[in-house]
């Protein structure tokens, strides 16, 4: 019976190992506010900074699992992103 648990922990310690990202409930933008609008208008096309760190060095933007933002907080880097973009502040490429 030990050796056949034993090689089951092992399966399990190798299916965990694979996982990249730790799951989170909730969006980044929105756990210290209660409304998700309010606390989405802290993104915005003219804070570079903080758009830099949405994109990866070949200029595609990180996946949302990768950001750590829902659905609505995604759209609207998405917008961000192509103003910024658009007016010049944020290359197309890395």
């Amino acid at each position: 019976m030990s050796m056949m648990t034993k090689k089951m922990k092992e399966k399990r310690k190798k299916r965990n190992k694979f996982k990249k990202f730790a799951e989170r409930t909730r969006c980044r933008w929105c756990e210290k506010k209660d409304n998700c609008s309010e606390a989405i208008k802290i993104i915005d096309y003219k804070n570079i900074d903080l758009l830099q760190k949405l994109v990866t060095s070949q200029g595609k933007m990180f996946s949302r699992k990768r950001s750590a933002s829902c659905a609505r907080a995604q759209q609207r880097i998405k917008a961000e992103i192509k103003k910024a973009r658009n007016m010049g502040l944020l290359s197309f490429t890395g």
